[in-house]
């Protein structure tokens, strides 16, 4: 799918981004990336609560003498000894893996194992709730591609003598995306992976967000990174149910909304195709007001609540 964003001329001022060291943390705090590796963070003090594995029982963390952290997920089988933490102080723990070493789908689910007894969910509210950790990772020797499938576009600016593009797709490098004149402004076209990718323009050393585009992000300096989806069309189908009235595909990918994607009906049932970025997403579909989960895929997930979820994964 190709995506162009024509700009107006419009002139904002903007500081350069922090985000230009080559390190990506996540916004849960409990991973981040250094090159080629992951370092998993663990903080006994964004726990209120950890669950113990022979009950399921919730137990304080003060009630726990705390004296091993493994880090267990479906990249090492769920191993109850897991991939030991290393302690660096009284309550923080770290772990560094190679990105490699972790095995299966291109993302992981992974819980914290406490003594080899208990169990907690990595969180940033304190709600349990199942971290998914995406290794989309950026690349920073990302080169322009004559027939790549994303075209980003600045009109306008023609008085300047260069402009650069630089975002989360390559670390915002400052100087290896140049942009090429055209008659009306620059443009410069990427191969992407499927996902989402935050960017700017630097034009003359002046940060400029996309201002033919609406998407857009506060950063840390509270001005914008413009926001562009790079996606797939997948279709999702549920055979039989000819005497449904309506069928709704719902799913992560839309926050569950329980209206927005009506499905079609046809020869063998129903069907709709989706936009989807690369990763993980959850579905499933209401038939009549009836929640169910794809009969004809058999790859579930289990919330940490207990409902069942449909997976499909996208790869590039």
């Amino acid at each position: 799918m190709t995506h162009i964003y024509k700009i107006i001329c419009l002139c904002l001022l903007v500081c350069p981004l922090a985000a230009q060291v080559d390190t990506t943390r996540s916004a849960f705090g409990t991973y981040y990336f250094e090159g080629e590796d992951v370092i998993f963070e663990f903080d006994q003090r964004n726990y209120d609560q950890a669950v113990r594995a022979s009950d399921g029982k919730s137990i304080d963390f003060g009630e726990i003498n705390l004296s091993q952290i493994a880090i267990s997920g479906n990249f090492n089988n769920w191993s109850w000894e897991g991939w030991k933490m290393n302690k660096v102080s009284p309550y923080h723990y770290t772990l560094r893996k190679k990105v490699s070493e972790l095995n299966g789908d291109p993302n992981w689910q992974f819980k914290f194992v406490i003594n080899s007894n208990y169990w907690v969910t990595p969180n940033t509210a304190k709600e349990g709730a199942l971290l998914t950790l995406d290794l989309s990772n950026p690349d920073k020797n990302i080169k322009p591609h004559p027939s790549g499938n994303t075209l980003f576009q600045l009109e306008g600016y023609t008085d300047r003598k260069q402009v650069i593009l630089a975002g989360t797709f390559n670390h915002w490098q400052e100087h290896d995306l140049e942009m090429q004149r055209t008659p009306t402004g620059w443009e410069l076209r990427l191969q992407l992976k499927f996902g989402t990718y935050e960017y700017k323009f630097i034009a003359d050393g002046e940060w400029i967000d996309d201002p033919a585009n609406p998407d857009k992000i506060i950063n840390e300096h509270q001005t914008f990174n413009s926001v562009i989806h790079v996606t797939k069309t997948i279709l999702f189908q549920l055979k039989g149910f000819d005497t449904a009235k309506q069928v709704i595909l719902s799913g992560s990918f839309n926050d569950w909304n329980k209206h927005a994607l009506a499905m079609h009906r046809n020869e063998q049932g129903w069907s709709i195709e989706v936009p989807l970025t690369g990763g993980k997403h959850l579905y499933k579909f209401i038939v009549d007001g009836q929640w169910m989960i794809d009969p004809d895929n058999k790859k579930t997930e289990t919330t940490w609540d207990g409902y069942e979820n449909s997976v499909r994964m996208i790869r590039q």
